[in-house]
């Protein structure tokens, strides 16, 4: 059964001998469909099609343009978790071999027609790259088979830059029959990888990207979503910038109520905000005693639904030079030391693991700062493979 969108259903490959391998293919394509369709639509096609023994999907492309104004990893990660789900579903029906999780083909912006870049599709080059890599992850998470249409076409192969021709058409077909035809699952349907989804401050979204490149075939990683929106300002708590243990504690909770497939490990930073201090007041943002509780209840959630929480700690601060260019609020290394000692307490008492960031980025000396409190580039790839490599040893002791 192949469930996707127009490529699909007006796609020549599905009734193309060379697509089918040792499989009949059965067209159960619709134009315009997204993946926020599944729950609704992939049900009553699945029972359309008792006699179906596998399953092929191949979604995304609908879900990326610019006609969704939402920032683009929030549109991505929506597709993830929508194609999770409809992977769950698929599990309870066909063995993991018999389900191929595919990722789509890219676009051709420069032969793309009126129509098709009023609704935005010019945009989706790089979302679909991305896509591409998580839908790997997810395959690998699932144990389900994978494989790739992206960077297979170019120009030529599409009829308005969004749809394959003919010529287009041929190339996915005897793509998907070198993937149907194999003998045995690829190595994407090994062991699931181990997972964890983070929420941290704007540290932690200046070493994403490096975090998502040390993950890769290590880690299924996710994490709060709205990198865009965070980067606009780094300063502000929005977006995938968790902010203060208050808002980090909310945010937990909806996440946890929400999401039952949330990841085993939750990995955690939070204290840069909570540290801010009124300058004309003294008073921090969150009160050394607030910032305990919070934690507290940080632990007892997380461990009563069920999962593993890790801390980071909190990374130092370059007081003098924070304090003479922000006049809005100040921090000082001294709180960074209090919040950071009642976190390890905290944390030490509940048998909640602890990755000190901290002390590993005074170890690397030097000035580390691009700004007042902001790490350069090289010091967030080094933060980010310290992180990883401390996840790593958690795992292998069990604590994936």
């Amino acid at each position: 059964l192949c469930f996707g969108d127009s490529i699909t259903a007006h796609g020549r490959w599905v009734s193309a001998p060379e697509a089918a391998g040792p499989w009949r293919l059965v067209n159960a394509g619709r134009a315009g469909r997204k993946t926020s369709d599944i729950v609704a639509e992939l049900p009553p096609a699945l029972a359309d099609h008792s006699e179906a023994s596998g399953l092929l999907l191949l979604l995304g492309v609908n879900d990326l343009p610019a006609r969704d104004p939402r920032p683009g990893d929030e549109k991505i990660a929506d597709c993830v978790v929508n194609l999770r789900a409809a992977l769950d579903l698929a599990l309870t029906r066909f063995p993991r071999e018999s389900i191929f999780l595919v990722a789509p083909s890219s676009v051709d912006v420069t032969g793309m027609d009126a129509l098709t870049l009023s609704k935005g599709y010019d945009i989706t080059p790089p979302l679909l790259a991305r896509l591409e890599r998580e839908l790997e992850l997810l395959a690998r998470e699932k144990g389900v088979r994978f494989f790739s249409l992206h960077g297979l076409l170019g120009p030529g192969h599409f009829s308005d830059g969004l749809h394959p021709n003919a010529a287009g058409d041929a190339i996915i077909a005897r793509a998907v029959g070198a993937a149907l035809g194999l003998d045995a699952p690829p190595s994407c349907a090994a062991t699931p990888l181990p997972a964890f989804y983070l929420v941290g401050d704007s540290i932690s979204i200046d070493y994403h990207e490096d975090l998502e490149r040390e993950c890769a075939g290590r880690f299924h990683y996710t994490r709060k979503g709205g990198l865009e929106l965070a980067r606009s300002n780094l300063d502000h708590p929005q977006g995938a910038n968790g902010g203060d243990s208050a808002s980090v504690l909310t945010h937990l909770r909806e996440v946890l109520a929400e999401e039952r497939d949330l990841q085993s490990m939750i990995v955690v930073n939070c204290g840069l905000h909570d540290i801010k201090t009124d300058p004309a007041t003294g008073a921090r943002q969150v009160p050394l005693e607030d910032y305990r509780r919070n934690l507290e209840a940080m632990v007892e959630l997380v461990q009563g639904a069920g999962r593993r929480l890790v801390w980071i700690l909190t990374t130092p601060v370059d007081e003098r030079r924070h304090n003479a260019r922000s006049r809005a609020f100040h921090r000082f290394e001294r709180d960074v030391a209090a919040y950071n000692t009642a976190a390890r307490e905290i944390m030490s008492e509940r048998g909640v693991p602890v990755i000190d960031l901290h002390a590993f980025t005074l170890r690397l000396g030097g000035d580390p700062y691009r700004d007042h409190v902001h790490f350069t580039s090289e010091i967030s790839r080094r933060q980010a493979r310290f992180v990883r490599e401390a996840l790593d040893a958690l795992s292998k002791r069990g604590g994936g």
